[in-house]
């Protein structure tokens, strides 16, 4: 990779903010772009990880925006996925495309995570 490509890479790495939002009873994260397993894969898991300060914590994870992750997320995820289940939580994910869809489904962590179509079936899968 070039000099050029890797600063464009990067400057569009850092730019992504994933938004946070509070209710009553869970946080929606909003995700957007690509997570190729640095920097920003590290910050998402910060991110993840902060909302375990909760009494029960749950929180729907919405990839509509994200085009593309490396495997080093769908570790991650699963590292965050047990730690909120220690702690009495849960992570649902929403929106994945069908390409997202068949990777979670080819490494078998649909069938441990709770994975929907939309952040309103996310809301009702809420234990």
């Amino acid at each position: 990779m070039t000099y050029i490509a890797k600063k464009e890479l990067k400057t569009r790495l850092v730019k992504m903010k994933p938004q946070i939002e509070h209710f009553e009873n869970y946080s929606l994260m909003k995700l957007s772009g690509q997570f190729v397993g640095g920097e920003e894969s590290d910050k998402l898991f910060d991110l993840i990880h902060a909302q375990l300060n909760k009494e029960k914590p749950k929180l729907i994870l919405d990839f509509e925006k994200v085009t593309y992750f490396s495997s080093i997320v769908i570790g991650l995820l699963i590292k965050a996925n047990r730690e909120y289940l220690s702690n009495h939580g849960q992570i649902i994910i929403c929106n994945l495309s069908k390409t997202l869809k068949e990777i979670f489904n080819i490494t078998k962590v649909s069938s441990f995570m709770t994975i929907c179509n939309s952040i309103e079936e996310s809301v009702q899968s809420l234990n």
